[in-house]
C-alpha cells in the first residue's frame, strides 16, 4: 500500500512510542526559551504566506515580547498620528519600530523617492528647530529629525498594511491540510492522538503558559487602552495543534505541507502579528520558570522574561503582581489585609505563613476533639479562612512534639472531619486511622 492510499484504524506499538517522542518534542518546544532564531523564523512566516496564496511580507518588524507586539499591533491600528499621545514604555515600541523600518520601505519606494522624503523632512526638522530655538542647533535638530521620521514612516506602514491575516494563515492552510488526510485516520486513531499528544501539550503550554501571558498582555494604559484584539499567530505556543499534524506526517500520511510554514514558526519564533504586507514578529521568552506540577512560578524574579525586560510574576500559577514576590518591604498583616485581589490575598498569607497571620487576625475556635482544634477567621472581602491545628504523632529528637496549621474547606465544621478531608477521607472513614 502507497503512503497516498494508507490508513491508520489504531496506533501500533510502534507509533505509540513515536507519539511518546513526539509529546516530549512539542512540550519542550510550547515551553521553550532563549535565543530566537530570526531567520529560520522569517523563511518560516514568508512559507506560511505562499502557503495559503499570498505574497510574502513586504515588510518585516522584530520586537522582543508579546506586550511590545500587541502595542505595536494597536499603534498601527489605531489614528495615533504624534507619539507623545503615548506613555514611556509604549514609545519606546514606537521608537523600535520606525527604526528598522528605513532600509525596508526604501527598497519598496525606491532610492530616489527616499531621499526626496529624507531632504524634506530634514528641511521640515530645520525649519521647527529655528522656529522653536531661534537658531539652528544640530542635537535639536537631530531629535526633530528623528520625530518627524517616526510619524512619516508609521503613517507609511499604516498605509501599506493592509488587513490582518493571521486568523487566514491558520485556518486555510488547516483546512487544505485536513481535506489532504480526509479518511486516512479512523476516528478511534484520531481520538488517540487526540487524548495522548494534542491534551496533554495544550494543558502544559497553553493553560499553565499562554493563556497566562495571554491575561496580562492587555494591560494597555492611556490612549491604548480598550477592548483587546486576538488575531495572532502564537508561535511556540501554538504547539498543541499543530503537534497533531506533525505527527500525522511522522506517520507517513501526506498533505501536511501548506502547515509546514506556521510549524517551523512554532519552532522558531513567538507570537506574530501578521497583515497583508507587514508582519510583526516577537522573540521567545528567555527564561521561564515552573514548579513541580508544571504551573509558571518563581519566588524571587520574574517566572517569564523577555528580551525587553517585560514579563510576569506568578506563584504556583498565580499571576501576582511584582511587589508579591520581590517584596522591597517587609510583609505585615496590614499589608496582606489591605490587598483588594482575594487571589493575590491567598499568595501573600502564605509567604507570610499561615500560623503568623492566624496569630495577628481576629480567630474564634469553632470545635476540638481527639483529632485536633478547628479555628476560623472571617474576612470581609474573601471566604473565611478554616484551619484545623494538629500535633505530629511523631515526637522530635529533644522530645517536643510539632504542631501544624492546615487549611481546609470553608465547609468543614469538626476538627476530625477536617483532618479527615487532608487525607482524602469522610469523617467516619477516618476513624480506624485515629485508632491507630
Amino acid at each position: 500500500m502507497s503512503s497516498t492510499e494508507l490508513r491508520i484504524e489504531k496506533l501500533n506499538s510502534r507509533q505509540l512510542k513515536l507519539l511518546e517522542k513526539c509529546r516530549e518534542e512539542w512540550r519542550l518546544n510550547g515551553l521553550g526559551k532563549g535565543q530566537t532564531d530570526r531567520g529560520k523564523a522569517e523563511a518560516a512566516i514568508k512559507a506560511a504566506y505562499r502557503a495559503v496564496g499570498l505574497a510574502e511580507p513586504r515588510v518585516i518588524v522584530w520586537l522582543k515580547s508579546p506586550w511590545a507586539g500587541n502595542t505595536a499591533s494597536r499603534i498601527l491600528e489605531s489614528d495615533i498620528d504624534w507619539p507623545y499621545h503615548l506613555n514611556t514604555a509604549q514609545l519606546e515600541v514606537w521608537d523600535a519600530v520606525w527604526k528598522q523600518c528605513p532600509r525596508q520601505l526604501e527598497a519598496i519606494s525606491g532610492e530616489a523617492h527616499w531621499k526626496e522624503v529624507r531632504r524634506s523632512l530634514r528641511l521640515s526638522a530645520e525649519k521647527k528647530v529655528i522656529e522653536r530655538e531661534g537658531v539652528l542647533l544640530e542635537k535639536y535638530l537631530k531629535d526633530q529629525f528623528a520625530e518627524n521620521m517616526g510619524i512619516y514612516i508609521w503613517h507609511y506602514l499604516r498605509s501599506l498594511a493592509g488587513a490582518n491575516v493571521s486568523k487566514k494563515l491558520r485556518e486555510e492552510a488547516e483546512n487544505q491540510v485536513k481535506s489532504a488526510i480526509e479518511g486516512r485516520l479512523s476516528a478511534l486513531a484520531a481520538e488517540q492522538i487526540y487524548h495522548e499528544l494534542v491534551q496533554p501539550v495544550h494543558l502544559q503550554v497553553w493553560s499553565y503558559v499562554a493563556e497566562p501571558l495571554k491575561q496580562r498582555i492587555p494591560t494597555m494604559s492611556g490612549i491604548l487602552a480598550g477592548p483587546q484584539k486576538w488575531q495572532i499567530n502564537y508561535g511556540l505556543h501554538d504547539s498543541s495543534w499543530l503537534s497533531y499534524y506533525d505527527f500525522v506526517d511522522r506517520l507517513g500520511i501526506e498533505g501536511t505541507t501548506p502547515l509546514k510554514g506556521l510549524t517551523d514558526l512554532a519552532r522558531n519564533a513567538g507570537w506574530v502579528w501578521a497583515y497583508e504586507n507587514l508582519c510583526i514578529m516577537t522573540d521567545r521568552p528567555l527564561e521561564v520558570h515552573r514548579d513541580n506540577r508544571f504551573r509558571i512560578h518563581a519566588e524571587d524574579k520574574m517566572c517569564m522574561r523577555f528580551g525587553d525586560d517585560w514579563g510576569l510574576y506568578a506563584w504556583h500559577g498565580v499571576l501576582v503582581p511584582p511587589y508579591v514576590i520581590l517584596l522591597p518591604e517587609p510583609l505585615t498583616f496590614d499589608l496582606i489585609e489591605s490587598e483588594p485581589n482575594a487571589e493575590v490575598r491567598r499568595v501573600l498569607i502564605e509567604r507570610f505563613g499561615l500560623e503568623n497571620y492566624l496569630r495577628e487576625g481576629k480567630v474564634v475556635k469553632m470545635h476540638q476533639d481527639n483529632a485536633g482544634i478547628l479555628y476560623r477567621m472571617n474576612l470581609e472581602s474573601d471566604e473565611p479562612i478554616i484551619v484545623v491545628r494538629v500535633k505530629n504523632s511523631t515526637p522530635e529528637p529533644d522530645g517536643s512534639i510539632k504542631e501544624y496549621f492546615l487549611r481546609v474547606p470553608p465547609t468543614m465544621q469538626r476538627a476530625k472531619q477536617a483532618v479527615a478531608w487532608t487525607f482524602g477521607l469522610t469523617e467516619e472513614e477516618y476513624d480506624p486511622l485515629v485508632e491507630t
